[in-house]
This record gives C-alpha cells, sequence and structure tokens, in this order.
C-alpha cells in the first residue's frame, strides 16, 4: 500500500521545525537571548487585541460593522503567486488609514513568500499613527521561540492553529503569549477545535473557512460555529475565503466580530474603497 501523502500543513510544520532549529542555533538569536532581550525593553509598546478589534470607523454609528484584520500575503500554496511586488509597509499604512483593526503579516518564507523583516517594517510604517492597529504575526507556530520573535518584532499578537497543535503545546504556547500580554488569535476549523479553544479559555478565535490539509474553501464553516460562542466573551473572527460584500453580510447577520481578508485586499486596484465597500463603512472614516 502507497505511503500516506503529508498534507500541505504537514509539509509546511516540517519545513518551519527545520527552519526554527537553524534559527535558534545563530549566534545572539538563541532562546536565552530573545528572553534577555525581552526582560531589557527592547520589543516596542504593544496594544490589547482585544479592545482594538472591538473598534472601526463604523462602531459610533447607528448601523456598526464588522472589525477588519488586513492581511499582508504575497502568495500562498493554493493561489501560488498574489502579489509579489507588494510593499509590505506601504500597504500597511493604507490599511490603517483605511480602518483596519488588525494588520496581518505572513511571515512564512517557502510557501508564503514573507518574512519577519516584513512584520518589523510594517509595525514600524504604523507605529505612530492614533489608534495603531494591532499587528498579528500570521505564522505556523509550535515553538515559544516563534512567540518570543514575535513579540521582540512588534507583534501585538500571534496565530496558534489548532490543528497543528497537541493539547499540551497549544496549552503551553497560549500560556506563554498571554504571560507576554498577547492575546493569540487561536484558529479553528470545526466544532471539536472549538471546543479546545474554549477549553483553552481564548478570548479571540477565528473560524478557518480554508480546511490548512486539502485547503479547500467551505464559506459555511463559520456559520456552522457560531452557536458555540453566542453568550460567550469571545470576539469571533472568520478567516479566508472572503471575497466581497455578501460575504460580510452574512457573517453581520451572524454576529460574527470580524473578518479576516488577505488574497481579495492583495487583489484589489484600490484598496481604501475595496475596503469601504467590503464592510459599508461610511466613506468620511478616515
Amino acid at each position: 500500500m502507497a505511503a500516506k501523502q503529508p498534507t500541505i500543513l504537514e509539509k509546511i510544520y516540517s519545513q518551519r521545525q527545520k527552519d526554527v532549529e537553524q534559527l535558534k542555533s545563530t549566534p545572539g538569536a538563541s532562546l536565552n537571548d530573545l528572553k534577555t532581550y525581552l526582560s531589557m525593553n527592547l520589543a516596542p509598546t504593544q496594544i490589547d487585541l482585544v479592545s482594538r478589534l472591538k473598534v472601526n470607523p463604523s462602531t459610533s454609528t447607528d448601523n456598526p460593522s464588522l472589525s477588519l484584520m488586513a492581511e499582508i500575503k504575497r502568495a500562498s500554496p493554493s493561489k501560488g503567486e498574489i502579489a509579489m511586488d507588494i510593499n509590505p509597509a506601504q500597504q500597511a499604512l493604507t490599511y490603517a488609514q483605511s480602518g483596519a483593526s488588525v494588520i496581518s503579516v505572513l511571515t512564512e518564507p517557502t510557501w508564503f513568500k514573507g518574512s519577519l523583516l516584513d512584520m518589523h517594517l510594517v509595525r514600524r510604517a504604523v507605529d505612530k499613527l492614533p489608534n495603531r492597529p494591532a499587528i498579528l504575526r500570521k505564522e505556523f507556530v509550535f515553538d515559544e521561540y516563534q512567540i518570543a520573535e514575535a513579540r521582540l518584532h512588534g507583534a501585538d499578537t500571534v496565530l496558534l492553529i489548532v490543528a497543528m497543535l497537541s493539547h499540551e503545546r497549544l496549552s503551553a504556547l497560549y500560556a506563554y503569549s498571554v504571560s507576554l500580554g498577547m492575546e493569540p488569535l487561536v484558529e479553528v476549523n470545526n466544532a471539536d477545535e472549538m471546543t479546545r479553544a474554549l477549553d483553552l479559555g481564548a478570548k479571540v478565535i477565528g473560524v478557518n473557512n480554508r480546511n490548512l490539509h486539502d485547503f479547500q474553501v467551505d464559506m459555511g464553516t463559520t456559520s456552522r460555529l457560531v452557536d458555540m460562542v453566542r453568550e460567550r466573551d469571545v470576539v469571533l473572527c472568520a478567516l479566508s475565503g472572503i471575497s466581497g460584500p455578501q460575504d460580510v453580510r452574512v457573517y453581520k447577520e451572524q454576529a460574527v466580530n470580524a473578518v479576516l481578508v488577505g488574497e481579495a485586499l492583495m487583489r484589489a486596484k484600490d484598496t481604501s474603497s475595496f475596503i469601504r465597500d467590503l464592510l459599508d463603512w461610511p466613506a468620511s472614516a478616515h
């Protein structure tokens, strides 16, 4: 019988393990070094993800919309190259000035063509803005090292993917992230994973409409899990596949709090007007 082929998620995880091992052995960049830098207060100041997600250009109106997590993504395993020439700092500034509550920066180099430098410069680009967006390190996190690294380079939060972590690893990484003042975005794709995220005490849960094992998108994934967080103090975010106002309207009716949009924003000709139309925000928002 033929050996089972690794899924895309398993391939990425395997490569990232090698990458992180190499980084950890770089002089001046060990986990102890990173912890020392953090203890010296060399990381830039942070903001609270939960409260930032609750504010957007429409929250003071009679008909508040969802908040936006705007993503910087050059490429992906399912779509290949998306926007290879994008300048991450410039794109981030546009997102921030258009009202994004969070800027998500993919830092995985092999499949998504991102880097920690991208995130570092994104943070620098929005740093002086009033009420700047929170910065999310979008990464395949399995080691405390990646969280320390994220914090040092200016992230306010990190992504933890329930599908790729054991219960012990998920709990340890969640606790470490919170110990650094970063409430993580905990990503789920089904009811079992949602239960694990809720048991963890996660305050911000993202439902990925894309299955990371085969990269198929099902926009109903978020809708099916909404009831599990009703009456709970959880900020629920819909991740992946969101391309137009019709997607956002459905989620708004279901009381989803935020949407993460990457590819559609990266391909938009006029990013600001696309964001306004997508979220039905007032034109004079910013």
